[in-house]
């Protein structure tokens, strides 16, 4: 299946990878000389970092990177810290590991031998070098830095923006709280059912845990916009409202109020594009389990039947900070079995969706396996208590396994866009916000509202 290609603006989340330039043997390595920062590290830092890594850098899913490193004194500074975040594997941020190397969309490896260029860089004293060394490298025409667009979207100029109608005021003594608020659409922006092509979702602040919603996806930490392949697609139905689950979470205390205004972009697909395949999900989730305390490695596992064949777009692992790791598996008809997911160092502050480059076909009668791990040890430096037994629960002290996928039918549907939608897709998509919103509890700070949880397959992110 072919993907659409996407302006720079689109990559924002790929942009950790965002130059595809190889990077050669340098002259210090050729010559056995310390590396340089202009002439050795800067080409690999705008190959593998710049794109988030720079001054006034862009927000993605709610993080920001804390210093440029197009910069030299800013680099050198922060030099130990690199080659701990290098080594440890914590950056660049990706979770699969590297046996999918090629098969999902913007993957962020880090070559070995820049790796090793960096840290032998850091090692031998995080040299400057000459300035016009950065001139001469085949890199030189682009510095890997991204421009936010003017519209203030990584999206472009979105078709249609909503956002709450007023900020939504998180109090003092708030620790999690999950409310359900509508966000209206502008008159007469959104008076017909329109196919979205992209979506991007915009938190307030880092207190924004996660954002779920019918038609605009799911924002965690970590995870920026998103666009579907060519010819798939959901359908947003004309409505005063947009509805959203939300999950603040934020250190309690005096002081500690905050006022957030989320928001989100879509772009629309034009007239005369073919949908060939609506997008549904499935949360997939896993409860009725405990993890002992001090458990450093308690396993969970479950399963999921496929009943008709379908292509699977993408697969989002969700846990809280006890995450370790998680494996997604499909056992197909004749017995084989094949890992489609393999998360070995599950980052909570880094929850990817790992979106195929072509959609993989699974057929009816197969059987996703799904197991994750938990550490509840001391050894989990985000671990809050180890000494609590956790089940799964809403707060982010609780714990979660989820297994959320994005998928369709591979059976064509060849709605032409601006023209008839039919009955059972228009049908669907009205009832899944609707379904939301009747059993929500709409912005009542005194109680939480964790419908999505129950969520059972329907379309939509």
């Amino acid at each position: 299946m072919k993907s659409r290609t996407q302006p720079l603006s689109m990559r924002l989340p790929t942009l950790l990878l965002g130059l595809s330039a190889a990077i050669g043997l340098s002259s210090a390595q050729a010559q056995g000389a310390a590396p340089t920062f202009y002439a050795d590290a800067l080409p690999v830092f705008q190959k593998n970092c710049v794109a988030c890594h720079q001054p006034d850098g862009p927000d993605v899913g709610g993080i920001s990177a804390p210093m440029p490193l197009n910069d030299y004194a800013q680099a050198k500074i922060w030099a130990p810290l690199i080659k701990n975040a290098l080594i440890t594997g914590y950056m660049p941020p990706w979770g699969a590991h590297e046996r999918h190397r090629g098969e999902f969309k913007d993957e962020r490896y880090i070559d070995d031998d820049e790796l090793n260029l960096l840290v032998a860089w850091v090692d031998g004293g995080a040299l400057e070098g000459n300035p016009a060394d950065a001139a001469s490298h085949t890199l030189a025409a682009s510095d890997g830095t991204t421009e936010l667009p003017n519209s203030g979207w990584w999206i472009g100029d979105p078709d249609l923006v909503v956002q709450f109608d007023r900020p939504v005021h998180v109090e003092d003594d708030v620790m999690d709280w999950q409310p359900t608020i509508q966000m209206p659409v502008p008159p007469g922006a959104h008076d017909e059912p329109k196919w979205v092509a992209s979506a991007e979702l915009d938190p307030g602040g880092p207190w924004v845990h996660h954002i779920v919603s019918s038609h605009m996806g799911v924002g965690v930490p970590g995870r920026g916009p998103f666009s579907y392949p060519e010819g798939w697609g959901v359908l947003l139905p004309e409505d005063p409202f947009i509805t959203v689950n939300m999950h603040y979470h934020k250190n309690p205390g005096e002081g500690t109020a905050v006022n957030d205004l989320t928001r989100a972009g879509f772009v629309f697909y034009k007239d005369g594009a073919v949908i060939d395949h609506v997008v549904e999900t499935n949360l997939l989730p896993n409860s009725g389990w405990t993890i002992p305390p001090g458990d450093p490695n308690y396993k969970v596992t479950n399963t999921h039947d496929i009943d008709e064949d379908i292509f699977l777009l993408s697969m989002g692992p969700h846990m809280h900070y006890r995450g370790k790791a998680m494996r997604y598996e499909v056992e197909y008809p004749d017995g084989e079995r094949e890992v489609l997911l393999w998360v070995p160092k599950y980052d909570f502050n880094w929850q990817f969706l790992y979106e195929y480059k072509e959609p993989k076909f699974i057929p009816a009668g197969s059987t996703l396996h799904m197991s994750w791990w938990f550490d509840n040890s001391t050894e989990n430096r985000w671990n809050p208590d180890p000494t609590a037994a956790v089940e799964y629960g809403p707060t982010t002290t609780d714990e979660m396994a989820n297994a959320r996928i994005y998928f369709a039918p591979t059976k064509k549907r060849g709605i032409v866009v601006g023209g008839e939608i039919p009955g059972d897709v228009l049908a669907a998509a009205r009832d899944d916000d609707e379904r939301r919103r009747s059993r929500a509890n709409l912005l009542d700070q005194s109680k939480d509202d964790l419908n999505w949880l129950t969520e059972d397959g329907v379309n939509g992110r």
